[in-house]
């Protein structure tokens, strides 16, 4: 019975990655929280990263975000653009694009963690 249990855990369990891009700045990890609560409407994220200047630091404008099922991964790709209107956070509306990452994407990332 617990086999039968796991499987069924393990068969829910399907998750997708995608790349997310932003058209504002972000200056904070208050910015980088608001990006992620937005994009968590979708579904439940397991992982989620903003890119990083390896010298500086800063948030680049893109990162990943791998939702736990591949249905939410897809509600967000569908809206393809996402507008965060303007905000104590936000001077100015800014736009999160949405996309699947394509394997060679996810390669890279392996790679680079290794």
């Amino acid at each position: 019975m617990k086999t039968l249990l796991k499987t069924a855990a393990i068969n829910n369990f399907s998750p997708v990655r995608v790349f997310f891009r932003v058209t504002g700045p972000i200056q904070s990890i208050e910015h980088a929280r608001e990006i992620f609560r937005i994009l968590g409407q979708f579904g439940n994220m397991v992982e989620y990263k903003f890119m990083r200047c390896s010298e500086t630091l800063r948030y680049l404008k893109y990162g990943f975000i791998v939702y736990e099922k591949s249905e939410s991964a897809n509600r967000a790709v569908a809206e393809h653009f996402i507008k965060v209107p303007p905000s104590t956070l936000f001077e100015k509306s800014i736009e999160i694009k949405v996309e699947k990452s394509s394997n060679g994407a996810v390669r890279e990332n392996q790679r680079m963690k290794n």
